[in-house]
């Protein structure tokens, strides 16, 4: 299997037959090379669980377990409510429903409901016996409970209506179902690029299945790339070769139609940051595999982080401060030089990166 981008987070309540079935997920998974995202093995110590639990929020393949205990539990509906504040809910999310997770009876679903309404009740009630000055940290938790009643009725209602299929038909598939709707999202994400390059190209049609039509309708682009012409009969963008397609993070995507008139190649200085952007953040993930090996510290989660810093900088101005800020810090405490490479690559002059994102270094 391919490398992807983005690896796969897993959030679920430990112990018990939970964490049974997160361990037949992670070792059915792994072995067929999708790489998994788990608070155990991943978040380090000293870790922070908040950006932890963010991070997860904003993956883009979480697989839930959801159990009776998961629904009741602060950090797990945490990262639900993450999850599914950065839209695409229903894509991103592949649930395994556990056996006593009521979620298919309204009655029940009310129950939860009932249950974080007390829960901000009893915090609430405990926090008008103190002084305000003595409540930091606290207000944060009272906000929490705050988006967990007042999604929690609307998320179960999206869920139930999933067919997850139960935990035994998981196993006695050896969780190959899990496995397909995972590598299919991940394709289509791969994808996305493509679908809006031929939208912007007199809105050319991708196919679903990535693969050239049998007869393609050649279409002219209204005002074409004025390029110089070349010998080849594939172009080249930034770096990319295109040969009746587009080749997106290792995936060659076939577009029913070309993209640009004739053979060209897309010259200038935007082109040439990107690559210099690129190139700098591939040697980084090179310096992390020659890392010595540590018990402590998974390689993986580290080219996360940097390839979400990459993407990122990659935006200008456009960065999200957030995201970059998170990133960042969580390179920080997992290695510092690692950390290093990446404040010496954004700072280079040749680069360009916006001063916003040079502060954030500091």
């Amino acid at each position: 299997m391919e490398e992807y981008e983005h690896a796969v987070f897993i959030s679920y309540a430990w112990g018990g037959e939970r964490e049974d079935v997160v361990n037949q997920i992670d070792e059915a998974l792994q072995k067929r090379g999708i790489k998994i995202i788990r608070d155990k093995r991943d978040l380090g110590y000293k870790g922070s669980i908040k950006e932890f639990m963010e991070r997860i929020g904003r993956g883009d393949c979480i697989i839930l377990v959801i159990s009776d205990k998961y629904l009741r539990s602060p950090n797990c509906m945490f990262e639900l409510v993450e999850i599914a504040e950065n839209k695409q809910f229903y894509d991103r999310v592949f649930p395994i429903v556990l056996s006593d997770a009521n979620i298919y009876d309204p009655l029940k679903r009310i129950e939860y409901v009932k249950h974080w309404e007390a829960k901000r009740a009893e915090l609430a009630k405990a926090m008008k016996k103190l002084d305000p000055a003595n409540l930091q940290g606290i207000r944060d938790d009272m906000d929490q409970y705050d988006r967990i009643r007042d999604k929690i009725s609307g998320m179960t209602s999206i869920l139930k209506d999933m067919n997850t299929l139960t935990p035994d038909m998981h196993k006695d598939s050896e969780f190959s179902d899990l496995y397909n709707a995972i590598v299919k999202q991940m394709e289509e994400k791969a994808a996305g690029p493509v679908a809006e390059l031929g939208r912007t190209a007199k809105n050319e049609e991708v196919s679903s299945s990535m693969a050239m039509p049998s007869t393609p309708e050649k279409k002219q682009p209204e005002k074409p790339v004025s390029a110089p012409a070349t010998s080849s009969d594939s172009s080249n963008i930034q770096g990319t070769k295109v040969s009746g397609g587009i080749n997106i993070q290792g995936k060659n995507v076939n577009v029913g139609g070309d993209v640009f008139t004739g053979n060209k190649t897309i010259y200038g200085g935007e082109a040439k940051k990107a690559n210099l952007v690129k190139e700098g953040f591939e040697k980084i993930i090179q310096q992390i595999d020659r890392l010595p090996e540590d018990p402590d510290m998974d390689k993986s989660y580290l080219k996360l982080f940097v390839k979400d810093i990459e993407k990122e900088a990659a935006k200008g101005d456009g960065f999200n401060e957030k995201k970059l800020k998170n990133s960042l810090k969580m390179l920080m405490q997992n290695t510092e030089e690692i950390y290093a490479s990446v404040a010496d690559l954004l700072r280079s002059p040749d680069l360009n990166v916006p001063l916003e994102i040079q502060n954030l270094l500091d």
